[in-house]
């Protein structure tokens, strides 16, 4: 199923169970039709980059045109944001301001309606979300997930939305009984979050909740702790979560949730996925080591994505800043601490080579540089805040495609658009 008709059906189910009543029912399998469905058109577009500066005084947000190659619109913000993503369907800028508890949102754009590309003029819209301190912020297959760790005066809680429901402005939300740093792993009609009791002091526990309206059921205790527990993310049949002693898999079967552990002989803190594998790329906190994780056979293979490559110093090994998978979950890139992006061929799990992206590092602003894939056409973009340019990465032929040169600082930055048909 090519990512277009997917966004459709799970807006289509989410939204069916935003409007259905607390306690009813949404039948999925029942939607199917006699009447052959006509194939989706193919769209193509190369979108657009959503860039927020580095002014705390005046922040602004501006939207740069792949098509037109320039900056087509400039709109002020009422906060200026720690961190940006693309919306489930990648229409939406979601904008994170940590310390100010708010959540703003731009639409780009472009976006695909009743089957035609649709190409506005940029938007900053009035709908924002509120909660102490928005931090982990997933998306997997069509529905995002954003934790707010909470402060003393408020737990945590996480919202969920599609596209669709950031548009109609009505997400779901679930409040949590104490704050801590936590992630809540989005699942079709289900989310998968870190809960501490009130009494709890080291987070270890995850639970599942069920979509009902705006807010959610507890379903699920998983068995396993998961002392330390930080980082999530999923594949198609799995979630997992990083733990001091590896990495907990959840197999998800529609409504029921199986977990397991495969152990790693240090703390993972960083766990990256994607629809179309069947692994896990881990990430340990000490080391930067990888581990490639499968689910199925529940075990961890060591993976040196640097080839042991050292700082300037010559005896430091250089650390993992950054990770992302291209939109087709074909390469995984990897910046490291020198500006250099290694890259990975997620078929074989095997280093491909590497990109020098960034000269004249400096630790503080490489510390702000990160990597965000372009789904029109599978190259992966950088920001260098120095240069005050973002770099498109062909990550195939190992090379730079373009760089773009910009008048303010790209401080964070999101693609926006229509993903390619698979």
């Amino acid at each position: 199923m090519n990512k277009l008709k997917q966004t459709y059906l799970l807006g289509a189910v989410l939204s069916s169970v935003l409007l259905s009543a607390c306690g009813g029912s949404s039948d999925s399998s029942s939607s199917s039709s006699s009447t052959p469905k006509p194939e989706q058109p193919v769209l193509n577009y190369e979108g657009r980059l959503a860039i927020a500066n580095a002014d705390t005084e005046r922040p602004s947000l501006s939207i740069y045109d792949l098509k037109d190659q320039k900056v087509i619109e400039t709109k002020a913000l009422n906060y200026m944001p720690s961190a940006m993503y693309s919306s489930p369907q990648s229409r939406y800028a979601v904008m994170l301001s940590r310390n100010e508890g708010v959540v703003q949102f731009a639409d780009g754009g472009v976006f695909s309606q009743s089957n035609e590309l649709k190409i506005n003029t940029p938007n900053i819209l009035t709908f924002q979300l509120q909660g102490a301190t928005p931090a982990h912020y997933r998306s997997f297959n069509g529905t995002a997930a954003l934790f707010y760790d909470g402060s003393e005066a408020d737990g945590s809680k996480f919202d969920v939305f599609n596209d669709v429901m950031i548009t109609q402005r009505n997400i779901a939300t679930q409040k949590l009984p104490k704050n801590h740093h936590g992630v809540a792993e989005p699942r079709g009609e289900y989310v998968l979050s870190t809960y501490m009791s009130k009494e709890s002091e080291i987070l270890s526990i995850v639970k599942s909740y069920h979509i009902h309206g705006d807010h959610f059921h507890e379903e699920q205790t998983l068995t396993n702790p998961c002392n330390r527990l930080h980082g999530a993310a999923s594949i198609m049949n799995y979630a997992a979560f990083g733990c001091e002693d590896g990495v907990l898999v959840v197999e998800q079967n529609k409504s029921d949730f199986v977990d397991k552990k495969v152990f790693i002989d240090q703390r993972i803190s960083t766990l990256a996925g994607h629809e179309k594998l069947n692994q896990f790329a881990a990430f340990a906190s000490g080391t930067h080591a990888l581990f490639v994780v499968d689910p199925e056979k529940l075990n961890a293979t060591h993976l040196d994505w640097s080839l042991d490559a050292k700082e300037l110093d010559g005896t430091t090994a250089v650390k993992r800043l950054q990770q992302s998978f291209d939109e087709t979950g074909s390469y995984l890139a990897i910046l490291d601490s020198m500006g250099t992006v290694h890259v990975i061929d997620t078929q074989t799990w095997q280093r491909l080579g590497q990109i020098q992206a960034i000269n004249n590092v400096d630790g503080t602003e490489l510390a702000k540089s990160r990597l965000v894939a372009n789904a029109a056409s599978d190259t992966i973009f950088i920001n260098d805040t120095q240069a005050k340019t973002i770099l498109e990465l062909d990550l195939k032929n190992l090379k730079i495609k373009q760089i773009i040169q910009l008048n303010d600082v790209p401080n964070t930055f999101t693609w926006l658009g229509v993903a390619k048909a698979a």
